[in-house]
């Protein structure tokens, strides 16, 4: 097998890794040279030192120059021993740096891929492959290791292999064919391992799934009404017991290997050994060269083994950062263009024959839609499950593209917009929206701080939590959630759905889209809260997704969705005329209020 493409593909990851953590860290390169140099220089002064002094005992004896080989050997042992420890505790610090300015690449990296690659099962199962390394193996600290030794290693038998050989050159030879041995058998070992994790990636992304939901307070109630726990518990046993099986029978293969090993370097040491008590019954060295030429080649073997393992490892953690490195090449698909939006309150959507399908589906779920959505308009879009609404609105949304056709903004293409003023427009709550534990003003205003707390309040009474914050102590600066603070709120079905609504209408956006707005609402707060509504969005153009047909009066226009396609729009009253397909889904929820 040709080994150049793989040591190719190896140097251009050291190169890309290179220039990541110099980009985390511009001291960490110059810090880990000098660290390694100190690191070769410091054994040669207990190999070569004990020498001289030994020589002198067993020789003259010499008091004053016993005194000063003493001197020497505890001075350069204080010396460089404060200097790498000095250097080891800095490259330390440098590397929990690196760790921590990783986590936010990455984060950062996942916030900015596309939407529809973080639902692609082939995305998600790389994303499982490049960071469960990172986070379970500790693969960035052993590839920066790694490196480090073998640097330093480099350089030490540069030294080690100029003075064993002043003796015989043959030692060498003899202590590289016992390495080389013991490398091979480390690499087999190495890609035992690489294939087990390989292989375990899907398996603990369920794992993790399962025992996540073991312990996941929100699922509490389902669980418990359910009598879902031995399920779950199943599960997790089942997806645990795979991976003890797994890891046995790699900690198996591993113990021979390491068996294997060890014998190989105690055949080593036996014919080193044997050598150098021939050379000193002979005469041909001293027991000072016999000290020396021993530490040497001991010190010899450690460097040269120390070296292997940390070249195989090294381009062991090649191949996980390579797949890392796949990962982190996931750039964002969607197409923006550099157009700004002037008259952010005037806004009019048109969708022109727009077309599609989800990936690795055949099916269109949504066919050759055209509509137009006017300023200040309001629209409710309706139809069964799977009708195709939520992919209306996802598209309208620049979470997916469209496959055909396009989507216009007053004319223009929204792809031709910059995609971070296109977000200024839209203000959302989704059906499955999230709060998060951070206080309730953060929560409402993200990262917009200059919104006052007067204009905060204000919409929060709009939207009927006003007796709910007179309750708290802490008011708006509350944390939702009891995590970091037990005297945290957690909020209802309803109120939080209030709050979500709350804030989208903070966001000031010309076009709020209101997904399911009043699922978790009881009848009365749905009640006020429509009445309220044409306050709460005035000047704005509104986009109801629901169920619930109640919400369609309110509305200039309604979309009725079926099958992926618009089969009809017009007004409420012109619907009900028609008599085709909305107008039998109002009567059938209509008969239950007669």
């Amino acid at each position: 097998m040709n080994p150049f493409p793989a040591l190719k593909r190896d140097w251009n990851v050291t190169l890309y890794f290179w220039k990541l953590v110099h980009s985390m860290s511009k001291s960490y390169i110059p810090l880990m040279v000098f660290a390694s140099l100190c690191s070769a220089i410091f054994p040669f002064i207990n190999i070569i030192l004990p020498k001289y002094l030994i020589d002198e005992l067993m020789g003259a004896g010499r008091e004053m120059n016993i005194i000063l080989w003493i001197g020497v050997l505890v001075a350069g042992n204080a010396v460089f021993g404060l200097l790498h420890n000095y250097l080891n505790q800095h490259i330390e610090l440098a590397n929990l740096l690196v760790m921590d300015k990783l986590e936010l690449h990455i984060g950062q990296h996942i916030m900015n891929l596309d939407y529809e690659r973080l639902e692609n099962t082939k995305v998600l199962d790389l994303k499982e492959q490049a960071l469960a390394p990172i986070r379970q193996q500790d693969v960035i600290r052993k590839m920066l290791d790694s490196m480090k030794i073998l640097l330093q290693t480099i350089l030490s038998l540069l030294g080690l292999a100029a003075l064993i050989s002043t003796l015989n050159i043959g030692i060498i030879v003899v202590i590289m064919g016992m390495i080389l041995l013991n490398t091979f058998i480390f690499k087999k070992s190495q890609q035992a391992q690489f294939n087990f994790h390989k292989l375990l990636a899907p398996l603990n992304r369920k794992f993790g799934y399962y025992s996540k939901l073991a312990v996941d307070f929100s699922m509490a109630k389902d669980v418990r009404l359910f009598g879902m726990a031995p399920y779950l518990l199943n599960k997790v046993n089942t997806y645990h017991n795979e991976s003890v099986r797994g890891f046995g029978g790699l900690y198996e293969k591993v113990g021979r290997y390491k068996g294997l090993t060890s014998v190989n370097l105690q055949s080593q040491m036996v014919i080193i050994y044997a050598y150098m008590v021939v050379k000193v019954v002979t005469g041909k060295i001293q027991i000072g060269g016999f000290v020396m030429y021993i530490s040497a080649a001991n010190s010899f073997s450690a460097q040269v083994s120390l070296a292997m393992n940390a070249y195989v490892e090294f381009r062991q953690m090649c191949k996980y950062i390579e797949v890392f490195r796949e990962f982190e090449s996931l750039r964002p698909a969607m197409r923006t263009g550099r157009g700004r939006i002037e008259k952010l309150m005037d806004v009019e959507i048109e969708f022109c024959n727009v077309s599609f399908k989800y990936a690795g589906n055949e099916n269109y779920s949504l066919k050759n839609v055209s509509l137009t959505i006017k300023n200040g308009e309001r629209l409710a879009v309706v139809g069964q499950n799977g009708a195709g609404k939520s992919t209306f609105i996802k598209l309208l949304c620049r979470l997916y593209e469209p496959d055909q056709g396009e989507i216009l903004l007053n004319g223009r293409s929204i792809q031709e917009y910059r995609y971070d003023e296109y977000m200024k427009i839209l203000g959302v709550v989704f059906q499955d929206y999230k709060l998060f534990s951070f206080s309730i003003k953060e929560n409402l205003c993200l990262k917009d701080s200059g919104i006052s707390e007067k204009e905060i309040e204000e919409v929060l009474n709009q939207v009927g939590l006003e007796d709910k914050m007179k309750r708290l102590d802490k008011g708006i600066d509350t944390q939702v959630h009891k995590i970091f603070d037990e005297k945290g709120t957690d909020f209802s079905g309803g109120e939080s759905q209030k709050v979500v609504i709350a804030r989208a209408l903070l966001k000031k956006s010309p076009i709020l889209i209101l997904d399911e707005p009043t699922a978790a609402l009881d009848p009365y707060a749905e009640f006020e809260m429509y009445n309220n509504f044409n306050l709460l969005t005035e000047n704005r153009t509104v986009i109801y997704i629901s169920h619930r047909l109640s919400a369609c009066k309110f509305c200039d226009k309604i979309a009725v969705f079926n099958n992926g396609e618009l089969v009809e729009y017009g007004s409420h009253h012109q619907l009900l005329l028609d008599q085709q397909e909305y107008s039998s889904m109002w009567k059938a929820q209509a008969q239950y209020y007669q």
